[in-house]
């Protein structure tokens, strides 16, 4: 069996703040890292190849830096990675992303199963794995939080909020992996460095019949955005600490927050 998982290189969320006083945020110099939610699809791939055998793919689309990306992927598992450099500035929306996907799959050998993780942190907009799935012309399903794949075939549990859908299905499809579904094995940081780096594939838009006109023609443009001024209230309770509990469970209750 053939798993192809894609996976994005990311800024790490966790350092970005807000410049107080341009109230804008502060995106350059900051550490970037794999997408966490990609590292269960990750898992997930690495699993089925130890319970059915075959071989683990990775394809990313970033610059230079994202090497280290796929170099944790292939620590957890994986067999081989394939990259798409980029310049460190190029912003590209999920068609833009699904096309060159979809032309980098076509362009490696046959995948029976493609992974994604159910969404990015940077974008967060979960759009990229369903216009791979058209692209592709390949069943999906999303939010999937438990899988068994068998030869030709594949059960899976998607769970959106309180309803869980049980789908039987045939491969090739692409699924969109929930972070609920495992807890990734991440590798030490003397595994990553042992991978070597002829395991990663350079590819370029030419050898995917492409052209440099596919990065200059997004779907969408971010125009700004803003930061949205929250002021408190802050209300004072006094009281005997059972009377103070009481109004603050009232104020809550007419604030809707529970």
């Amino acid at each position: 069996m053939h798993i192809v998982v894609c996976v994005k290189h990311v800024i790490d969320s966790t350092e970005i703040h807000v410049d107080k006083k341009t109230n804008e945020l502060v995106l350059r110099g900051l550490s970037t890292k794999i997408n966490d939610y990609d590292k269960n699809a990750v898992e997930e791939a690495v699993k089925i190849k130890k319970e059915l055998g075959g071989t683990v793919s990775l394809l990313c689309i970033g610059p230079r830096d994202a090497q280290k990306t796929l170099k944790e992927a292939l620590a957890m598992g994986a067999d081989q990675a394939y990259l798409l450099q980029t310049s460190p500035r190029q912003e590209l929306d999920t068609a833009q992303i699904a096309l060159i996907l979809s032309k980098m799959i076509e362009k490696i050998e046959p995948a029976d199963l493609v992974l994604c993780g159910e969404v990015s942190e940077d974008g967060y907009n979960s759009q990229t794995g369903a216009r791979l799935a058209e692209r592709l012309h390949l069943p999906q399903v999303s939010y999937v939080t438990k899988l068994d794949a068998q030869e030709g075939g594949f059960v899976a549990e998607s769970t959106l909020e309180s309803t869980v859908e049980t789908v039987k299905g045939a491969t090739p499809a692409l699924l969109t992996i929930s972070s609920a579904i495992n807890v990734p094995h991440l590798p030490t940081a003397i595994q990553i460095m042992k991978v070597r780096g002829n395991r990663i594939k350079s590819l370029k838009l030419s050898d995917l019949g492409l052209d440099d006109s596919v990065l200059e023609t997004p779907a969408v443009k971010m125009l700004g955005y803003e930061i949205p001024q929250q002021e408190r209230k802050n209300i004072m309770i006094d009281g005997a600490p059972a009377d103070a509990a009481a109004k603050l469970v009232s104020y809550l209750q007419e604030e809707k927050v529970m």
